[in-house]
């Protein structure tokens, strides 16, 4: 895939309306499922304006991760001409519309996708349009019906992010984002568990206590992981040694706690490093403790 985003110069011309259009009933391209065509209706993204523009500072595998995940969620406001008004936010079956775009410097010809009001404002000025909410798919099956000469892909937010998005960046995106989600350090989200698993804090303590002694501290949370939908079980250690001593504990741990995990049911365990998850713990009491004695 082309990694390289780019951010264009677009012309003096402020936009042309393309000559062919598409029946607004036509659904068996995929473009609009039945009833689905939101006319006019403003949408906000600023996830999107925030990972473009972090990954315009620093084009980071991190920054181009969070960028392409608010992107395949969005939906963006694309301008339009309707050859029928719109009333109420709807327009008669027969009606066609013509869909916008922008040509750059080099005389190629982009659709355009905005995040937001405020962006769309600032580009038209003081004409006014039409517009529909359109994702990354939508977009791509526009792009479909298009010569490959005619129509090259999109931009966000032009004369600001300017973002372009070629039809082959498209296509690709989502097995990027794939790679990016299998390479990147992940992000997770952690909180309590709903059900306190006293079982396997009770193992896990007789454990600890018998057998890891190095242990100090233990937490069990609940870790969504970034791009999965599932949360997991996640054991928070602290213990003496050095980060390089998970190697034998952490495997050690999982065979012991394998038997009073469900067949769907996994763990994930984290050395705690003062970092991850620290405004949570610090609000969490530890299920384990160790007890320093002279007897220990």
């Amino acid at each position: 895939m082309e990694r390289v985003f780019h951010f264009v110069e677009i012309c003096g011309i402020l936009f042309a309306v393309s000559l062919k259009g598409y029946p607004i009933n036509e659904r068996s391209r995929g473009i609009f499922p039945e009833n689905s065509m939101e006319i006019n209706k403003a949408t906000a993204n600023p996830a999107v304006k925030a990972a473009v523009e972090a990954f315009i500072k620093e084009q980071t595998p991190r920054h181009e991760l969070d960028m392409l995940t608010a992107l395949m969620r969005a939906r963006f406001m694309s301008p339009v001409v309707f050859s029928n008004p719109v009333e109420d936010g709807k327009v008669p079956a027969d009606t066609k519309v013509q869909q916008c775009y922008i040509t750059n410097k080099d005389g190629e010809h982009f659709y355009i996708a905005f995040t937001d009001e405020e962006m769309m404002k600032k580009w038209l000025r003081d004409q006014k349009f039409d517009f529909v909410l359109l994702n990354l798919a939508q977009f791509l099956a526009l792009l479909n019906r298009e010569q490959p000469e005619e129509i090259k892909g999109i931009v966000v937010n032009p004369m600001t992010h300017n973002l372009t998005l070629t039809k082959e960046m498209l296509l690709n995106l989502p097995k990027r984002h794939q790679q990016l989600l299998r390479s990147v350090p992940p992000r997770f989200l952690l909180g309590r568990p709903k059900e306190e698993p006293q079982q396997l804090e009770d193992v896990l303590s007789k454990y600890f206590k018998k057998k890891q002694r190095e242990v100090k501290e233990a937490w069990m949370l609940m870790a969504l992981r970034e791009g999965t939908k599932k949360p997991r079980l996640m054991l928070v250690v602290d213990y003496d040694g050095v980060p390089e001593d998970a190697k034998e504990l952490f495997p050690a741990i999982i065979d012991e706690v394998k038997p009073y995990l469900s067949k769907d049911e996994g763990m994930d365990i984290v050395r705690r490093d003062g970092k991850f998850g620290e405004d949570v713990l610090a609000k969490t009491e530890p299920f384990y403790q160790r007890k320093n004695s002279l007897f220990w």
